[in-house]
């Protein structure tokens, strides 16, 4: 009985630690808070307690890594962000290792392009172009605590450049716990996107979407069947509330339809839309895709991509 009452009370102590440190400003780097993983992504970015992939884990759930099933997981994805509004395009990449049953790592790496806009000198000349930049390197560490417990800690860079001659960048990274309490049952309680407050170079103070985290993932299976449903609950420390329900099904581990929800206010870094996704696997290679919809900003927002686990 000890491992749950140390799970809810490390969890109280991260997100009280975590609302003392916030800083007074505007969110930046919304981009950080953009899932990349075709799987999560068509599951509404539900997820953060499923051990089913642990490619993208550096930037998501280190803590999950030692219950991972396999070794060794890789991943790359495109992704065509908001394509009817304010069009960027994501390439990420990246890769997980369980080194044993008690520890394992992850690295990822994201990379977003803007679209171009002409720049224009005081007499109206145009002068050239620029393309708006965005990155964001990650490490993780997932270590396990007790047969039931782990932890993981997730150190992130992050760079924007929305113009020339305004670069912001940013240290910071996520602090996570996982709990099995039982076979097909996952429980993340943390804190994610904990980044110094940082100035660009107007002296204009901004802190990035750092929030407060319970989830829960919960897998029956039966025959060739297998039922998934998660749950990602998100307390930004701007007071904003986020949350994200997603379901798959997959059959025969090797055809996977999936489908999720996510709620946010006006406000919020991700406001709410629907999603759809789908994959197949063979032989340890995956192909995924996802879809948003029921947003006119997010609309049309499309997913895809390869990778490999053994």
């Amino acid at each position: 009985m000890r491992t749950p009452k140390l799970f809810l009370a490390a969890f109280a102590a991260l997100t009280i630690g975590a609302v003392a440190a916030k800083a007074q400003g505007e969110d930046a780097f919304p981009f950080v808070r953009a899932d990349v993983n075709p799987v999560t992504v068509g599951k509404a970015f539900a997820g953060s307690a499923n051990t089913e992939s642990i490619a993208f884990g550096a930037f998501n759930n280190s803590a999950v890594i030692p219950f991972f099933g396999n070794t060794f997981d890789v991943a790359a994805s495109f992704q065509s962000w908001a394509p009817d509004g304010a069009k960027t395009t994501k390439i990420s990449a990246g890769a997980g290792y369980r080194i044993n049953n008690r520890i394992g790592v992850a690295l990822a790496f994201s990379s977003l392009s803007g679209e171009s806009y002409d720049i224009y000198n005081d007499a109206g000349v145009e002068t050239g172009s620029f393309t708006p930049k965005s990155m964001m390197l990650a490490a993780g560490l997932g270590f396990a605590l007790t047969e039931q417990l782990s932890a993981g800690l997730n150190f992130k860079y992050a760079r924007q450049e929305a113009a020339k001659a305004d670069v912001i960048d940013a240290f910071g990274g996520d602090l996570m716990l996982y709990y099995k309490p039982a076979p097909g049952f996952g429980l993340t309680a943390g804190v994610a996107s904990l980044f110094a407050n940082i100035k660009d170079d107007m002296g204009n103070s901004y802190k990035l979407p750092a929030s407060a985290r319970l989830a829960g993932d919960y897998t029956y299976l039966k025959d060739d069947n297998a039922f998934t449903a998660d749950v990602d609950l998100d307390y930004f420390f701007s007071g904003n509330f986020c949350a994200a329900a997603g379901a798959q099904y997959g059959y025969k581990d090797m055809i996977f339809v999936r489908a999720g929800y996510h709620y946010g206010p006006e406000k919020a870094v991700l406001p709410s839309f629907a999603s759809v996704g789908c994959g197949v696997k063979f032989s340890g290679v995956r192909i995924d895709f996802a879809y948003l919809t029921a947003n006119k900003d997010l609309g049309n927002t499309i997913t895809v991509g390869l990778g490999y686990t053994f």
